[in-house]
């Protein structure tokens, strides 16, 4: 009878692990990373894929009508374009990840702007696969799902394999018979229904890792057959080995006295029988690769890459390790139950296509999914999730103080656009007050002149207006005014010779004789 009493967590069922990756670890987001989600950049000698905060670039950025006339003309390579010329990635990339080769960056580049054939049809490369990632910390993470999932398999083939062992209906038989191809009697009789599901015993944490440790690659497909090509597929962001290490914890069920997976019909798997029935089966699986397709001529460099950890998985201990494969390009023999013959479409002669003749290989060397995940100590597990939070608060602090420093310059240069406009608004002001005081003394004089005499009319003009061609005017015509008026106009032609420099010092003859005439009227 299957086990209804409530799930009992207990300290003693919490177990820590170290998540080692072994080959590159992908598992996809659900979408692709067109070009104009991200730009590259060179730095170091190395290609960065910078993943780009689109909206807070346009929010900042499009209102500029450079911007604004490439987003309208609708060309997505002139757009790329000025995405890559014109986004700072110091403020707004939200994530660099390392792209493996110079060649697939260069493919990357120039995915788009490239047409081929008479059609004129845009060459549609360029998408990358982006890894999952974290959705608070935004950092690439293996969902405990996949690693769940993982661990089920093996499990789910044991129970299968017993099943068929009794003369019972296997789940191969079950998917033939049932029209939808559908296995989900055998497995309730396995683990029990929805609500009482053998599997709610056991949790996976999610496994989260820097930046750093990620890179894009191409995911090139391979045949057993040396002239055969793969299917092209898009490059993806993978966790690569030799990064850091991703630290996670695996809760068991306590309702037992042991933590373990309880059967409906009582059975008890626990933690060290799980592990074993996991390295058994993939054991099996990375074997039957190496001899099937790595052992063939063209692949090598893939059989050289893979050789010291086909060594090391020949030790395995299952009591303090356990071997998984997870994640994309796991192929259909990791994920399926030994008895499974996966339906393939029917070739030319009326027979099903043969299945599992090629392999998807990181930049066509290394397998993906394989890691080994090793119990450790709790100290161990508490200082790596300490260290990993360390590093992804310093990734985290980074950006925002890049963001703090771009916000603070922005704020600076709006600060001094704005005195600027005040600035011009004062000069403005003070222009046009000028202008309003200059036609009022105009008015002014003009008024004045009007009840003035001719002659005091042309001498109140010249104190207004010191000007040289006007003084030699007034000169010439004072000989003819009244005596009175004539002493006048001396005292106006020198205050304004004096003021523009023709009264004293070295001075022409004819000025010296005018400053001589000018005087004698002003002694009489």
């Amino acid at each position: 009878m299957p086990d209804l009493k409530p799930r009992t967590w207990q300290e003693r069922g919490f177990v820590p692990f170290r998540l080692e990756v072994l080959t590159p670890v992908h598992i996809g987001a659900g979408d692709l990373l067109s070009p104009l989600d991200y730009v590259i950049r060179k730095k170091d000698n190395s290609y960065w894929l910078c993943r780009i905060d689109l909206q807070g670039w346009l929010m900042q950025h499009g209102s500029d009508p450079s911007v604004q006339g490439i987003i309208a003309s609708g060309d997505v390579g002139s757009i790329r374009n000025m995405l890559n010329e014109k986004v700072d990635t110091a403020v707004f990339a939200l994530n660099a990840t390392r792209i493996a080769d110079a060649g697939l960056a260069q493919r990357l580049l120039q995915a788009y702007g490239i047409t081929t054939g008479s059609s004129g049809q845009r060459n549609k490369t360029g998408n990358v696969a982006g890894m999952l990632r974290n959705p608070v910390s935004d950092c690439p993470c293996i969902p405990g799902s996949s690693l769940k999932g993982a661990i089920s398999t093996p499990l789910i083939n044991s129970l299968d394999q017993k099943r068929t062992a009794q003369g019972r209906e296997s789940l191969r038989s079950c998917m033939e018979q049932d029209k939808r191809g559908s296995c989900t009697a055998v497995l309730t009789e396995m683990f029990g229904d929805i609500k009482s599901h053998a599997m709610q015993a056991l949790k996976v944490s999610d496994c989260m890792t820097v930046n750093a440790s990620c890179a894009i690659v191409r995911a090139v497909e391979r045949s057993r057959k040396a002239d055969k090509q793969g299917t092209p597929k898009d490059p993806c962001e993978a966790i690569m080995p030799g990064g850091a290490s991703l630290w996670g914890r695996l809760m068991l069920d306590c309702s037992p006295k042991t933590p373990a997976i309880t059967l409906p019909d009582g059975e008890t798997i626990t933690l060290s029988e799980l592990a074993k029935l996991c390295n058994d089966f993939y054991l099996a699986r990375f074997e039957r690769e190496m001899s099937r397709f790595y052992q063939l001529p063209h692949f090598a460099e893939t059989r050289k890459a893979l050789q010291q950890i086909a060594d090391r998985l020949q030790h395995l201990d299952s009591s303090r390790t356990m071997l998984l494969r997870a994640g994309h390009y796991s192929h259909v023999e990791s994920v399926t139950v030994d008895n499974n013959k996966p339906s393939t479409r029917k070739g030319r002669d009326g027979k099903p296509m043969p299945w599992g003749t090629t392999r998807t290989l990181a930049n066509g060397v290394w397998p993906f999914g394989w890691v080994l995940l090793h119990f450790c100590s709790h100290e161990d597990y508490h200082e790596g999730i300490a260290s990993m939070e360390k590093a992804l608060t310093r990734e985290a602090d980074s950006r925002a103080a890049r963001l703090l420093e771009q916000r603070n310059q922005a704020e600076e240069l709006a600060r001094q656009a704005l005195e600027r406009k005040a600035q011009l608004a004062r000069q403005r002001e003070a222009a046009e007050r000028k202008s309003r005081e200059e036609e009022e003394r105009k008015a002014e004089l003009a008024r004045r002149m009007a009840e003035l005499s001719p002659e005091e009319a042309r001498l109140l003009q010249l104190q207004e207006n010191k000007d040289e061609a006007l003084s030699m005017q007034i000169y010439a015509e004072m000989q003819s005014w009244p005596a009175e008026m004539k002493s006048k106009a001396a005292e106006a032609l020198r205050d304004c010779w004096s003021a523009l420099g023709k009264w004293s010092g070295k001075q022409s003859k004819k000025q010296q004789e005018k400053i001589k005439l000018v005087k004698t009227l002003l002694e009489s």
